[in-house]
């Protein structure tokens, strides 16, 4: 099988030859420190990885301005972090404010360059990924955070106009990446801290889970994969999201109680898990035998079957060591060959 051909699998809950493995967002440093003068695609092809994920352009990127605060085309202003931009305030606050709004063009040539790359360099050997968003969180940037969560309790029909903005936006952005060659979307919205999400479960089904439902029928009805990120304690709307009918439940944290044994036994029958391996002390700080250590309980609890993907816990940022991530890949391989040696994973 190559690549392509193990992810759709993985995603239909089957069982490859073995674990694939994807990653959404490698940082320079560690693709210089895996693969010394290369990029992105050179470090997929090296690492014989699965996937490809291109896409985004959510936040400013570090390389492409030196600026502490910039505007970007929502008109949303940011500021320099240590990693990336973090919103600082969004232009829309009214209702005037959002009746005289007009979004970014969904058609620029700029939002599909990177999958024209990725479609002529692996259409068909390794499975293209495109990662976007679908709702809340480019809502939460246009609006304000805080200004969001309170408008779901004083001013619903700003928050609902607000965010079907976002999501028209966005179903026409991953429709069209579909028909210009990715397999698969994912939508990279969190909508959850650690402890737990950032909205009660009933305003989620009230204001999130119906335009999030859209876009995932938006993604089937032109042919492609639907994989859903969230960061976060997921627990009390799990249910609701993967009732959806997306394909992959991303990243299970496990620093945020999501345990990913318990995800496969409840839902492994509905829904392809990927995850879960921590990037945060793990891949950036820990001994290589614990990276080998949480890679073999991960396939042992969601590897059974099939229906699982081997990726990192969020992204390989910019304080993973590069021989970390090569340890997980290569112990993914070591393990996660179909029929799995169980006893090979204690």
């Amino acid at each position: 099988m190559n690549g392509y051909q193990r992810i759709k699998a993985a995603m239909q809950r089957q069982q490859p030859d073995r674990i694939p493995l994807i990653e959404f967002f490698i940082h320079r440093r560690v693709i210089d420190g895996l693969c010394s003068g290369g990029e992105y695609f050179d470090l997929v092809e090296k690492l014989d990885l699965d996937g490809v994920c291109v896409g985004g352009r959510h936040l400013p990127k570090h390389e492409e301005t030196s600026e502490n605060v910039l505007v970007n085309e929502w008109g949303v202003r940011f500021g320099r972090t240590a990693e990336a931009y973090a919103p600082i305030e969004g232009p829309i606050v009214s209702e005037a404010d959002l009746a005289r709004f007009e979004p970014p063009d969904p058609y620029h040539p700029d939002m599909v360059a990177d999958l024209h790359k990725a479609v002529a360099r692996f259409k068909g050997k390794r499975f293209i990924l495109y990662h976007t968003r679908s709702d809340f969180m480019s809502a939460a940037d246009v609006h304000g955070l805080t200004n969001l969560l309170t408008d779901f309790v004083l001013n619903p029909t700003l928050a609902h106009g607000v965010i079907k903005l976002i999501n028209d936006y966005y179903c026409k952005v991953a429709r069209r990446a579909i028909e210009e060659g990715a397999d698969g979307i994912s939508f990279g919205d969190d909508w959850a801290f650690n402890t737990g999400p950032m909205m009660s479960p009933k305003h989620f089904k009230e204001f999130v889970l119906p335009y999030f439902t859209r876009s995932v029928r938006t993604v089937k009805e032109a042919g492609g994969f639907v994989l859903k990120h969230s960061d976060g304690n997921l627990w009390s709307i799990l249910d609701m999201i993967i009732g959806t009918g997306i394909d992959v439940i991303n990243p299970i944290q496990p620093d945020a109680g999501m345990d990913i044994g318990e995800v496969k036994q409840k839902y492994g029958h509905r829904v392809c898990l990927a995850g879960n391996i921590n990037c945060g002390y793990t891949l950036s700080e820990a001994p290589v035998s614990q990276v080998v250590r949480e890679v073999k309980d991960a396939i042992r609890k969601a590897g059974p079957g099939g229906g699982y993907i081997m990726q990192s816990s969020n992204s390989l940022h910019s304080s993973v060591r590069p021989e970390n991530y090569k340890a997980m890949v290569d112990a993914t391989r070591a393990f996660g060959k179909y029929p799995l040696d169980m006893a090979a994973l204690e």
